[in-house]
């Protein structure tokens, strides 16, 4: 008998890591069906030069009131500059330019993820309304002011003082 209930330790041994295995393989099937797309950042070329743009082309804008890690843009900013939302880490179209290093969230205060580059949440401006626009650059709304960004992270400024939409 004792050579019997040592048998079937030894044999337990060994089936309960390869049913959590095989169950692994199982949920882990699904689970890559089930995996969010994460959003992907590209770049297009501008009258500023090649900028940050959404998959759809329009141009990624980043706001000077954010503050590291935090987006300052809620309720009727929100509404008009659209924070790119994202369900996982964000990733850069191939031969864009764009360096994946530096793209990553954050949470938002309503507990989605924004995309971010290099530190900075991104938006799309909502009256860009086809792909290569920029009508919202320089603006100055919501307590700060908004700019594309380039391949390098950086807000491209106008070159002269003026230009850009002033709203409140």
């Amino acid at each position: 008998m004792r050579q019997l209930e040592s048998a079937v330790r030894r044999s337990a041994r060994w089936i309960a890591p390869f049913a959590a295995v095989t169950a692994l393989f199982a949920v882990g099937a699904g689970a890559l069906a089930a995996m969010p797309k994460p959003t992907l950042v590209s770049t297009h070329q501008s009258k500023r030069g090649k900028v940050l743009a959404a998959a759809n082309g329009h141009a990624l804008y980043m706001f000077t009131a954010d503050k590291t890690g935090r987006s300052s843009c809620s309720g009727s900013c929100a509404n008009t500059w659209l924070p790119l939302l994202t369900s996982a880490r964000p990733t850069g179209a191939a031969n864009s330019g764009v360096n994946s290093k530096l793209l990553g969230t954050i949470k938002r205060s309503s507990r989605v993820l924004q995309a971010t580059y290099n530190g900075h949440p991104l938006y799309v401006f909502s009256r860009d309304k086809s792909a290569g626009q920029i009508n919202g650059e320089g603006a100055n709304q919501f307590g700060g002011h908004w700019y594309v960004v380039n391949t390098n992270g950086n807000a491209v400024k106008p070159k002269s003082g003026g230009g850009g939409t002033v709203c409140h």
